[in-house]
Protein backbone atom coordinates (compact mmCIF):
# COMPACT_ATOMS: atom_id res chain seq x y z
CA UNK A 1 0.00 0.00 0.00
CA UNK A 2 1.50 3.29 -1.03
CA UNK A 3 -0.03 6.90 -0.91
CA UNK A 4 1.32 9.67 -2.91
CA UNK A 5 0.93 13.06 -0.88
CA UNK A 6 0.80 16.06 -3.85
CA UNK A 7 2.94 19.51 -2.59
CA UNK A 8 4.68 17.32 0.33
CA UNK A 9 5.93 20.81 2.00
CA UNK A 10 2.50 21.99 3.02
CA UNK A 11 1.37 22.18 6.54
CA UNK A 12 -1.58 20.16 6.02
CA UNK A 13 1.33 17.54 4.71
CA UNK A 14 3.74 18.17 7.55
CA UNK A 15 1.09 16.83 9.98
CA UNK A 16 0.02 14.07 7.79
CA UNK A 17 3.40 12.43 7.29
CA UNK A 18 4.53 11.75 10.97
CA UNK A 19 0.77 10.56 11.77
CA UNK A 20 1.02 8.37 8.31
CA UNK A 21 3.96 6.42 9.25
CA UNK A 22 2.96 6.01 13.21
CA UNK A 23 -0.57 4.66 12.61
CA UNK A 24 0.05 2.75 9.08
CA UNK A 25 2.25 0.86 7.27
CA UNK A 26 1.55 2.67 3.87
CA UNK A 27 4.86 3.31 2.03
CA UNK A 28 4.66 7.14 1.48
CA UNK A 29 6.02 9.11 -1.93
CA UNK A 30 6.44 12.45 -1.47
CA UNK A 31 6.13 14.92 -4.06
CA UNK A 32 6.88 18.83 -4.42
CA UNK A 33 7.72 21.82 -5.60
CA UNK A 34 11.13 22.04 -3.34
CA UNK A 35 13.05 19.23 -1.44
CA UNK A 36 11.47 17.21 1.20
CA UNK A 37 13.76 16.77 3.96
CA UNK A 38 12.05 13.52 5.16
CA UNK A 39 14.45 10.53 5.78
CA UNK A 40 12.49 7.06 6.64
CA UNK A 41 12.22 3.45 5.05
CA UNK A 42 9.00 3.85 3.75
CA UNK A 43 9.66 7.27 2.32
CA UNK A 44 10.68 7.77 -0.98
CA UNK A 45 10.49 11.49 -2.31
CA UNK A 46 10.76 13.59 -5.73
CA UNK A 47 11.11 16.70 -6.64
CA UNK A 48 9.38 18.46 -9.56
CA UNK A 49 7.44 21.01 -11.15
CA UNK A 50 3.81 19.64 -9.95
CA UNK A 51 2.13 22.21 -12.65
CA UNK A 52 3.92 19.59 -15.46
CA UNK A 53 1.46 16.92 -16.89
CA UNK A 54 3.97 15.09 -18.18
CA UNK A 55 6.20 15.15 -15.16
CA UNK A 56 3.48 14.59 -12.61
CA UNK A 57 2.88 11.25 -14.64
CA UNK A 58 5.96 9.98 -15.09
CA UNK A 59 7.13 10.26 -11.17
CA UNK A 60 3.35 8.65 -9.94
CA UNK A 61 2.07 5.92 -12.15
CA UNK A 62 5.40 3.68 -11.06
CA UNK A 63 3.75 3.53 -7.41
CA UNK A 64 0.41 2.40 -8.55
CA UNK A 65 -0.42 4.33 -5.04
CA UNK A 66 -3.94 2.99 -3.38
CA UNK A 67 -4.30 6.81 -2.49
CA UNK A 68 -3.29 10.18 -3.72
CA UNK A 69 -3.63 13.25 -1.74
CA UNK A 70 -3.77 16.65 -2.93
CA UNK A 71 -2.51 19.02 -0.15
CA UNK A 72 -0.99 21.47 -3.12
CA UNK A 73 -3.10 24.45 -3.86
CA UNK A 74 -2.54 28.58 -4.58
CA UNK A 75 -4.60 29.92 -1.24
CA UNK A 76 -3.58 33.40 -0.99
CA UNK A 77 -6.92 34.94 -1.37
CA UNK A 78 -5.32 38.02 -2.86
CA UNK A 79 -2.62 36.64 -5.03
CA UNK A 80 -5.34 34.35 -6.51
CA UNK A 81 -7.43 37.32 -7.79
CA UNK A 82 -3.86 39.34 -9.07
CA UNK A 83 -2.66 36.02 -10.75
CA UNK A 84 -5.99 34.33 -12.30
CA UNK A 85 -3.99 32.38 -14.55
CA UNK A 86 -1.61 30.62 -11.77
CA UNK A 87 -4.45 30.51 -9.37
CA UNK A 88 -6.37 28.22 -12.38
CA UNK A 89 -3.36 26.63 -13.02
CA UNK A 90 -3.03 25.26 -9.26
CA UNK A 91 -6.54 24.81 -7.69
CA UNK A 92 -8.33 23.75 -11.23
CA UNK A 93 -5.52 22.12 -14.15
CA UNK A 94 -3.71 20.17 -11.01
CA UNK A 95 -6.61 18.86 -10.09
CA UNK A 96 -7.84 17.66 -13.93
CA UNK A 97 -4.28 15.79 -14.09
CA UNK A 98 -4.55 14.09 -10.64
CA UNK A 99 -7.72 12.89 -11.73
CA UNK A 100 -6.13 11.20 -15.53
CA UNK A 101 -3.67 9.89 -13.36
CA UNK A 102 -5.48 8.32 -10.21
CA UNK A 103 -8.16 6.48 -13.12
CA UNK A 104 -5.13 4.85 -14.73
CA UNK A 105 -3.71 3.83 -10.95
CA UNK A 106 -7.15 3.38 -9.62
CA UNK A 107 -6.20 5.37 -6.87
CA UNK A 108 -8.36 7.19 -4.47
CA UNK A 109 -7.80 10.93 -4.65
CA UNK A 110 -8.07 13.14 -1.68
CA UNK A 111 -8.66 16.68 -2.58
CA UNK A 112 -8.72 19.90 -0.27
CA UNK A 113 -11.06 22.92 -1.05
CA UNK A 114 -12.48 25.59 1.42
CA UNK A 115 -15.61 27.45 2.87
CA UNK A 116 -14.18 30.02 0.52
CA UNK A 117 -16.69 28.50 -2.32
CA UNK A 118 -19.70 30.00 -0.23
CA UNK A 119 -20.47 34.13 -0.40
CA UNK A 120 -20.69 34.32 3.59
CA UNK A 121 -24.10 35.55 3.96
CA UNK A 122 -25.32 32.94 6.09
CA UNK A 123 -22.58 30.47 7.64
CA UNK A 124 -21.14 28.38 8.39
CA UNK A 125 -22.05 26.14 6.12
CA UNK A 126 -23.01 22.54 5.49
CA UNK A 127 -22.38 19.91 2.62
CA UNK A 128 -25.57 20.58 0.99
CA UNK A 129 -25.82 24.32 0.71
CA UNK A 130 -25.48 25.72 -2.39
CA UNK A 131 -21.72 27.45 -3.27
CA UNK A 132 -21.74 31.13 -4.70
CA UNK A 133 -18.35 32.26 -4.79
CA UNK A 134 -17.59 35.76 -4.24
CA UNK A 135 -13.38 35.98 -4.87
CA UNK A 136 -11.52 34.22 -7.79
CA UNK A 137 -9.58 31.92 -5.27
CA UNK A 138 -13.27 30.46 -4.13
CA UNK A 139 -14.49 30.19 -7.86
CA UNK A 140 -10.97 28.16 -8.87
CA UNK A 141 -11.85 26.11 -5.84
CA UNK A 142 -15.27 24.96 -6.57
CA UNK A 143 -14.10 24.65 -10.27
CA UNK A 144 -11.66 22.16 -8.97
CA UNK A 145 -14.38 20.43 -6.83
CA UNK A 146 -16.56 20.28 -9.88
CA UNK A 147 -13.69 19.04 -11.88
CA UNK A 148 -13.79 15.85 -9.33
CA UNK A 149 -17.88 15.80 -8.71
CA UNK A 150 -17.99 14.52 -12.59
CA UNK A 151 -14.79 12.47 -12.61
CA UNK A 152 -16.02 8.95 -12.11
CA UNK A 153 -13.36 7.68 -9.89
CA UNK A 154 -12.97 7.28 -6.05
CA UNK A 155 -12.90 10.93 -4.52
CA UNK A 156 -13.77 12.84 -1.84
CA UNK A 157 -13.35 16.32 -1.57
CA UNK A 158 -12.94 17.72 2.52
CA UNK A 159 -13.68 21.58 2.63
CA UNK A 160 -11.98 23.07 5.78
CA UNK A 161 -11.22 27.21 7.14
CA UNK A 162 -8.31 28.36 8.86
CA UNK A 163 -6.06 25.64 9.25
CA UNK A 164 -3.39 26.48 12.06
CA UNK A 165 -0.69 24.11 12.94
CA UNK A 166 3.40 24.67 13.92
CA UNK A 167 4.79 23.28 11.11
CA UNK A 168 4.69 24.56 7.51
CA UNK A 169 6.23 26.43 4.60
CA UNK A 170 5.32 30.06 5.78
CA UNK A 171 3.30 31.70 8.90
CA UNK A 172 -0.09 30.80 9.52
CA UNK A 173 -2.52 33.00 11.38
CA UNK A 174 -1.51 31.93 14.87
CA UNK A 175 2.16 32.65 13.93
CA UNK A 176 1.46 35.82 12.25
CA UNK A 177 -0.67 36.98 15.38
CA UNK A 178 2.60 35.98 17.15
CA UNK A 179 5.39 37.64 15.30
CA UNK A 180 3.80 40.78 15.58
CA UNK A 181 3.17 40.49 19.12
CA UNK A 182 6.57 39.32 20.37
CA UNK A 183 7.91 42.28 17.83
CA UNK A 184 5.29 44.69 19.78
CA UNK A 185 4.33 45.44 15.71
CA UNK A 186 0.45 46.58 15.99
CA UNK A 187 -1.39 44.18 13.31
CA UNK A 188 -5.47 45.30 12.31
CA UNK A 189 -7.55 42.33 13.04
CA UNK A 190 -11.41 41.93 11.28
CA UNK A 191 -13.94 41.65 13.77
CA UNK A 192 -16.77 40.70 11.22
CA UNK A 193 -15.08 37.78 9.48
CA UNK A 194 -16.47 34.52 11.33
CA UNK A 195 -14.88 30.77 10.48
CA UNK A 196 -14.20 27.98 12.70
CA UNK A 197 -10.48 27.60 12.53
CA UNK A 198 -8.80 23.91 12.12
CA UNK A 199 -6.08 22.59 14.12
CA UNK A 200 -4.34 20.65 11.44
CA UNK A 201 -3.78 17.49 13.16
CA UNK A 202 -7.66 17.24 12.96
CA UNK A 203 -7.63 17.84 9.25
CA UNK A 204 -4.85 15.42 8.75
CA UNK A 205 -6.72 12.50 11.22
CA UNK A 206 -10.20 13.08 8.88
CA UNK A 207 -8.19 12.30 5.76
CA UNK A 208 -6.76 8.84 6.99
CA UNK A 209 -10.17 8.21 8.50
CA UNK A 210 -11.68 9.09 5.03
CA UNK A 211 -8.87 6.74 3.51
CA UNK A 212 -9.10 3.67 5.94
CA UNK A 213 -13.04 3.50 5.35
CA UNK A 214 -13.05 4.45 2.03
CA UNK A 215 -15.44 7.39 2.28
CA UNK A 216 -16.28 9.36 -0.63
CA UNK A 217 -17.70 12.42 -1.68
CA UNK A 218 -17.93 15.65 0.11
CA UNK A 219 -16.83 16.56 3.90
CA UNK A 220 -16.63 19.60 6.24
CA UNK A 221 -13.52 19.59 8.71
CA UNK A 222 -13.63 22.46 10.56
CA UNK A 223 -12.79 23.56 14.48
CA UNK A 224 -15.37 23.67 17.10
CA UNK A 225 -15.25 27.03 17.92
CA UNK A 226 -16.71 29.92 16.29
CA UNK A 227 -15.95 33.26 16.40
CA UNK A 228 -14.45 35.94 14.50
CA UNK A 229 -10.62 36.53 13.24
CA UNK A 230 -10.37 39.41 15.93
CA UNK A 231 -11.82 37.32 18.21
CA UNK A 232 -9.33 34.04 17.69
CA UNK A 233 -6.44 36.34 17.78
CA UNK A 234 -6.94 37.47 21.10
CA UNK A 235 -7.47 33.98 22.42
CA UNK A 236 -3.70 33.54 20.89
CA UNK A 237 -2.44 36.10 22.70
CA UNK A 238 -3.80 35.05 26.32
CA UNK A 239 -3.43 31.79 24.98
CA UNK A 240 0.73 32.62 25.04
CA UNK A 241 0.23 35.02 27.89
CA UNK A 242 1.38 38.03 25.59
CA UNK A 243 -0.27 41.36 26.15
CA UNK A 244 -3.16 41.76 23.29
CA UNK A 245 -3.26 45.38 23.40
CA UNK A 246 -1.83 46.08 19.75
CA UNK A 247 -4.19 44.19 18.03
CA UNK A 248 -6.15 46.63 16.75
CA UNK A 249 -9.79 45.76 15.78
CA UNK A 250 -11.67 46.72 12.28
CA UNK A 251 -14.08 46.21 9.84
CA UNK A 252 -13.97 44.02 6.65
CA UNK A 253 -14.21 47.86 4.53
CA UNK A 254 -11.76 49.57 6.61
CA UNK A 255 -9.22 46.60 6.27
CA UNK A 256 -9.18 47.28 2.20
CA UNK A 257 -8.50 43.56 1.24
CA UNK A 258 -7.54 43.20 -2.80
CA UNK A 259 -10.19 40.38 -2.78
CA UNK A 260 -13.74 40.63 -1.21
CA UNK A 261 -14.01 38.19 1.44
CA UNK A 262 -16.80 36.13 2.91
CA UNK A 263 -18.08 37.41 6.01
CA UNK A 264 -19.52 34.90 7.33
CA UNK A 265 -18.08 32.15 6.56
CA UNK A 266 -17.16 28.34 8.28
CA UNK A 267 -18.66 25.12 8.34
CA UNK A 268 -20.66 22.60 9.61
CA UNK A 269 -19.04 19.63 10.55
CA UNK A 270 -21.72 17.42 11.89
CA UNK A 271 -21.36 15.03 9.00
CA UNK A 272 -17.64 14.22 9.10
CA UNK A 273 -18.22 14.23 13.06
CA UNK A 274 -21.20 11.14 12.71
CA UNK A 275 -19.96 9.37 9.46
CA UNK A 276 -15.91 9.63 10.43
CA UNK A 277 -16.43 8.94 14.54
CA UNK A 278 -14.36 12.17 15.01
CA UNK A 279 -14.31 14.89 17.41
CA UNK A 280 -12.73 18.67 16.59
CA UNK A 281 -10.58 20.27 18.66
CA UNK A 282 -11.85 23.85 19.79
CA UNK A 283 -9.34 27.09 19.33
CA UNK A 284 -8.09 26.56 23.13
CA UNK A 285 -7.01 22.57 23.09
CA UNK A 286 -5.49 23.60 19.38
CA UNK A 287 -3.71 26.20 20.58
CA UNK A 288 -2.89 24.07 23.62
CA UNK A 289 -1.91 21.44 21.66
CA UNK A 290 0.21 24.24 19.10
CA UNK A 291 2.26 25.56 22.21
CA UNK A 292 3.08 22.03 23.71
CA UNK A 293 4.61 21.07 19.89
CA UNK A 294 6.72 24.56 19.46
CA UNK A 295 8.10 24.05 23.43
CA UNK A 296 8.49 20.89 22.93
CA UNK A 297 11.58 21.91 21.33
CA UNK A 298 12.29 25.25 23.75
CA UNK A 299 11.68 27.45 21.05
CA UNK A 300 10.26 30.62 21.27
CA UNK A 301 6.95 30.20 18.97
CA UNK A 302 8.30 32.95 16.04
CA UNK A 303 11.67 30.92 16.03
CA UNK A 304 10.14 27.93 15.02
CA UNK A 305 12.33 26.20 12.06
CA UNK A 306 10.43 25.36 9.58
CA UNK A 307 10.58 21.88 7.62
Amino acid sequence: MTFTIIGAGSTTAGALIPMLLEETDAKLHLVSGRPIDVVHPRVSTDTIDITDRAELKRVVMPQMPTAIINTAAMTNVDACEADKKLAWTLNVTLVENLIRVARVADAHLVHFSTDYVFDGEKGPYTESDIPSPINYYGKSKLAGENALAIAGIESTVIRTNVVYGPLGPRPDFVRWVLQALDEQRSIKVVTDQYSNPTYVDDLAEAVITVIERSRTGLYHVGGADYLSRYEFAVKIAELFKVDPSIIEPVTTGELGQAARRPVRGGLVTLKAESDLRMKFRGVESGLVSYRHALFSEHLHPTQRKLP
